[in-house]
């Protein structure tokens, strides 16, 4: 059952019905006893967009130059984010309508990224020049939120926390949820199941030309191995009070997904070595790697991961990478003129 600081997000396709089941879920949980949040992932934006607004005034910069940080105020999932870490200091139990899921995993690209450095939120001439004027109460707004990013992503890393994806049984379903299974694994995440839209059983006076293709599509996402949770969100006039009622408890049950491992570096009987990045559930074709300066930059379905390199890989040359299972791995050769017994 659900613990009272799991933090369950609930994330798919655009127009799958992710807020009825937000909302429905927040019902059941209260009808057991557990206070509950629904937390809107597009909260808190006028109040970023006008931080962001202000941090390019303080500026002081050219128009072009201002555009370069108003890419923060399209993270809907960076509201969201601010949102879920509040309600976790009430203490209360989180249900995450995190949108579509582009944004939640842009803003777990960000928490990757950042650290702990607030001037790395943004191109480093705007936050050179505007760390110097902006205010003492500016600045602790953008220190609360790498501290809300720091909150959720602890939270999402908690055995508690269960990732799940509402989709529509629709022609692209399996190619959509290849990119954001793909895209969850590279940010160290997983899906735990998947909500899916009820097909109408034959003679339930729907065209079988429409649904047929429909629940086959169904049996396929079943046959992928994780959870799959049908509820009819979509076609009842109040989900929240029926429909995902019903099937709440099987939701709640659902069991956690190993998380991937750990980068590790072995070394070759050559010299040379092998960065492995574990990266369970992806397909071969939507991965891309390579070295840029001293980081290595892994690539999945669009969605960039840049990781610094071990300092012993830092002194080779990278001589290509690939897929061996559920691993990527990139091998590397020693450039001799960097090691100490070529000087």
């Amino acid at each position: 059952m659900l613990n009272q600081s799991r933090l369950l997000i609930l994330s798919g396709q655009a127009g799958a019905g992710t807020t009825s089941a937000v909302l429905g879920l927040r019902e059941s949980l209260g009808g057991t006893g557990i206070a509950a949040t629904a937390v809107d992932g597009r909260g808190h934006i006028s109040e970023i967009e006008s931080l962001v607004d202000r941090t390019i005034a303080a500026a002081g910069l050219g128009t072009m130059a201002q555009e370069l940080p108003r890419v923060l105020a399209d993270f809907t999932g960076l509201a969201g984010v601010v949102a879920v870490h509040e309600a976790a200091i009430r203490g209360e139990a989180i249900v995450w309508d995190a949108g579509e899921t582009g944004d939640l995993l842009r803003v777990l690209a960000m928490v990757n990224s950042v650290g702990s450095d607030v001037a790395r939120m943004l191109p480093p001439l705007i936050a050179m020049r505007a760390t110097r004027s902006l205010s003492a109460a500016d600045r602790a707004a953008w220190q609360g939120i790498l501290d809300a990013l720091g909150s959720v992503r602890a939270m999402l890393d908690d055995d508690g926390t269960r990732v799940l994806l509402v989709v529509l049984p629709d022609d692209g379903v399996e190619e959509f949820l290849a990119d954001r299974i793909g895209q969850l694994s590279l940010m160290r995440a997983a899906c735990d199941g998947i909500i899916v839209n009820m097909v109408p059983r034959s003679g339930d006076d729907w065209p079988e030309s429409w649904a047929q293709p429909r629940r086959h599509r169904v049996e396929r996402l079943r046959g992928r191995g994780m959870p799959v949770v049908e509820i009819a969100h979509l076609t009842n006039d109040a989900p929240g009070e029926t429909a995902f009622r019903a099937q709440a408890g099987v939701v709640l049950e659902i069991a956690r997904v190993p998380r991937p491992l750990p980068d590790s570096i072995t070394e070759r009987d050559d010299g040379g070595f092998d960065l492995n990045v574990h990266l369970p559930g992806v397909h071969p074709d939507l991965v891309r790697a390579g070295r840029l300066g001293d980081s290595f930059v892994t690539q999945v379905a669009g969605l960039r991961r840049q990781t610094a390199l071990a300092p012993v890989l830092a002194r080779c040359e990278i001589h290509g990478a690939g897929i061996d299972g559920d691993w990527l791995i990139a091998r590397f050769g020693r450039n001799q003129a960097l090691w100490p017994e070529a000087l």
